[in-house]
C-alpha cells in the first residue's frame, strides 16, 4: 500500500473522506489563517472538493468571532472561534485577537478540532486502527498423495505477483496450507482492500463541542535563538510549518536550527501527512527536503543537519579518572555515506546542541526520546515532546520532570521502531490531523522560549480524536531539570558505574 493515503486507511475510510462536501458559512469574517489551515488539511485527507458552495454542502463551519453561535445539536453545523484564551467549539464570541506569530499555530489546532468533528459525524473514522491489510489465497494440500518421483512443489498464480508461504495445519492430518500471498499492488489485492468494511454495532456519534482554554503570553519583538528538532517526519515538518508561517509574520526574528532524521528518502505515503514535503522530494533524504524548505521561507535563518540522535552525542568523549573511555559505553554511530553534503558529525552535535534553547522530540521510538530528554536537562532546558498513537495525539513539555521519571526506567532500552515508514519494524497507521495538532503544540512552546518564556503555558495535552475530546494540563512555569540528569543518565546506561 505505497499510495499517498496508504498509512491514513487504517484509521479511516477514505471512500468517506473522498466525498466529504463542507462550506464555510461565514467566509467574510472567517480568518485567512484559519481558512488556510482548513484546506491545507483538507487536501491532506484528501477530500476531492473543497470548499463547497451551500447547496452542495453537507457541514457548514461557521466563524462565531464575532457573534455568538447557538450551535444546539444541528449535526451540520460546526461553530469555531479562538482568542487569546483559547480555541473553541462551542459557538462563544472570541474576545482579543491573536497574535499573528501565533496564529498560524492557533489556527492549525482548530482546524484539526473541526475537520475531526467533521469525520466523527460523517463516520468517516474506522472503530479499530487496521495498520497492515494483505490477500492471501490459500491452498490445502495433502502430502500424502505425492507421487514418489515428485521431491518438490512450486504453487503460484496465473497473471499475478504472490509470496509463497507453506504452514502446518496442526489438526492431525498430513495436510499443509500453502498460502500465495497477492502482492499489495495487485489491482485484485486493492479491490479487496478497498472493499474491507468494520463497523461498531454501538458506535456513537452525537455533535461534540470542545474547547481549549490557556493563555497565550506576549510574543517578543525580536524571535532570536536556537531550536533543536528532532525528527522531520508526521511531527517535525507540522511543527517547523506552523512555527515558520508564524516567524514570517514577526516584526524581526533570526533563528537556527539543528535538524535530527535518519530516514534517507521521502516516499509518496509520507505526503498526505508530512506537510513540508512534495513530489519533487521523494526519493530526498529527509533532513536534506527540510534543510532546502527552510532555507526558502527563512532568509535569516541558518540550518544544520544530523542524520541520527546517538548516545555519544549526550557527552563530550574524554577519558575517566580510571582511564576508561566513555565512548566504549556509547553506541556506535552509524554510517550513511555520503549522501548529503554538510551533515554535522557527534563532535559538530554537540557544539550546536550547547547553543540551543530548546529540544523539540518528534520520534518514533523511546530510547532516542530519552537521549533528547537528557540533551535538553543537560542545560536546564525544557523538553517538547511530541507523540501520536492511532486516534491520539499527546504533547507534554518536561520543565521539572522528565520522560524516566513519568513512564519508568525502562522505557530507556526500548529500541522498537512504532513507524508509518515501509520499513518500520512495528506497523503504524497514521493521519494528519493528530500529526498537525501535535506539531502545532510544539511550534507554540517554541515561540514562547524564543519570546524569553521559562516554558509553554500548556504543560500538557492530550487528544482523543475518535472522541474529540481533550484533556489539558496548565504549566506553573517553573523550570528546574536538574534532578533530572542523573535519572536519565542511570536509565539509558544502568551498568555503567562511573560519574557521567
Amino acid at each position: 500500500m505505497s499510495d499517498r493515503f496508504s498509512r491514513q486507511r487504517g484509521l479511516i475510510r477514505q471512500s468517506v473522506v473522498q466525498g466529504l462536501r463542507v462550506h464555510f458559512a461565514s467566509e467574510d469574517t472567517m480568518p485567512e489563517p484559519f481558512k488556510e489551515a482548513m484546506m491545507c488539511l483538507g487536501e491532506h485527507l484528501g477530500v476531492e472538493t473543497f470548499p463547497v458552495t451551500p447547496a452542495e454542502a453537507s457541514y457548514s463551519v461557521i466563524w462565531s468571532g464575532e457573534g455568538a453561535v447557538k450551535v444546539g445539536f444541528n449535526p451540520n453545523k460546526i461553530a469555531v472561534t479562538y482568542d487569546t484564551h483559547g480555541i473553541y467549539l462551542d459557538g462563544r464570541v472570541s474576545v482579543s485577537a491573536v497574535d499573528p506569530v501565533y496564529e498560524p499555530s492557533i489556527a492549525t489546532i482548530a482546524a484539526c478540532m473541526v475537520w475531526s468533528e467533521i469525520l466523527r459525524r460523517s463516520q468517516a473514522y474506522t472503530p479499530v486502527e487496521i495498520p497492515k491489510v494483505s490477500v492471501s489465497v490459500n491452498v490445502r494440500v495433502n502430502e500424502n498423495s505425492l507421487h514418489t518421483n515428485i521431491s518438490q512443489l512450486e504453487f503460484g498464480l496465473k497473471g499475478h505477483l504472490a509470496h509463497q508461504n507453506v504452514r502446518e495445519t496442526d489438526d492431525g492430518s498430513a495436510h499443509r496450507r500453502v498460502l500465495l500471498r497477492l502482492d499489495d499492488e495487485d489491482p485484485i489485492a486493492i479491490q479487496l482492500r478497498d472493499a474491507l468494511e468494520v463497523r461498531a454495532l454501538n458506535e456513537s456519534h452525537f455533535p461534540k463541542y470542545p474547547c481549549l482554554e490557556f493563555e497565550l503570553p506576549p510574543v517578543a519583538p525580536r524571535l532570536e535563538g536556537h531550536l533543536t528538532v528532532v525528527g522531520a517526519g508526521g511531527l517535525g515538518t507540522w511543527c517547523l510549518h506552523t512555527l515558520v508561517e508564524g516567524l514570517r509574520r514577526s516584526k524581526e526574528q533570526h533563528v537556527s536550527f539543528l535538524i535530527f532524521d535518519k530516514d534517507m528518502e521521502v516516499e509518496r505515503h509520507n505526503l498526505n501527512r508530512q506537510v513540508i514535503f512534495t513530489e519533487a522530494d521523494i526519493g530526498l533524504p529527509k533532513i536534506e527536503a527540510t534543510r532546502r524548505w527552510l532555507a526558502q521561507r527563512l532568509d535569516n535563518s541558518k540550518v544544520n543537519i544530523v542524520y541520527e540522535l546517538i548516545d555519544s552525542m549526550t557527552h563530550e568523549i574524554e577519558a575517566c579518572g580510571d582511564g576508561a573511555d566513555l565512548d566504549e559505553f556509547f553506541d556506535e554511530p552509524i554510517g550513511f555515506g555520503s549522501e548529503v553534503t554538510g551533515v554535522l558529525d557527534a563532535s559538530e552535535v554537540f557544539e550546536h546542541l550547547n547553543k540551543t534553547d530548546l529540544v523539540l522530540g518528534c520520534l518514533d521510538a523511546m530510547r532516542p526520546r530519552v537521549l533528547a530528554d537528557l540533551i535538553a536537562a543537560q542545560r536546564g532546558l525544557p523538553y517538547s515532546n511530541g507523540g501520536i498513537a492511532n486516534y491520539s495525539g499527546e504533547f507534554r513539555e518536561f520543565s521539572t520532570s522528565s520522560l524516566v521519571e513519568l513512564y519508568g526506567a525502562s522505557i530507556a532500552q526500548d529500541r522498537k521502531v512504532s513507524s508509518c515508514q515501509e520499513d518500520g519494524e512495528v506497523p503504524q497507521s497514521s493521519m494528519v490531523l493528530t500529526n498537525a495538532l501535535v506539531g502545532a503544540f510544539q511550534a507554540l512552546s517554541a515561540i514562547q522560549r524564543l519570546s524569553k518564556h521559562q516554558t509553554s503555558v500548556v504543560k500538557s495535552v492530550y487528544w482523543n480524536a475518535f472522541e474529540n475530546e481533550f484533556h489539558l494540563v496548565h504549566s506553573d512555569g517553573r523550570l528546574d531539570r536538574a534532578a533530572q540528569v542523573g535519572r536519565l543518565e542511570r536509565a539509558l546506561w544502568p551498568d555503567v558505574e562511573v560519574s557521567l
